[in-house]
């Protein structure tokens, strides 16, 4: 499954955020970036997101909490 998604007309650019909106509202998700896990959005992009070592991912910050990386550096 491909987490990444279709830009307007197909062109990868910065949007204004009622663009954004609009886009997301007639094309879910849209620019909006997935967690592979729980399938809720990341409130991320792609400069930010979370992936683990081994390159799982993108994660949101709830389900980033229950990986085995986080929590043993939690307790670190």
């Amino acid at each position: 499954m491909s987490t990444q998604n279709t830009w307007p007309q197909g062109v990868r650019r910065a949007l204004e955020q009622d663009e954004h909106e609009r886009w997301n509202s007639y094309n879910y998700p849209g620019t909006l970036e997935l967690c592979c896990d729980c399938g809720e959005v990341t409130e991320r992009c792609e400069e930010d997101n979370i992936f683990t070592e081994k390159g799982h991912g993108p994660l949101c910050i709830e389900c980033w909490k229950k990986t085995e990386e986080y929590v043993l550096s939690s307790n670190e």
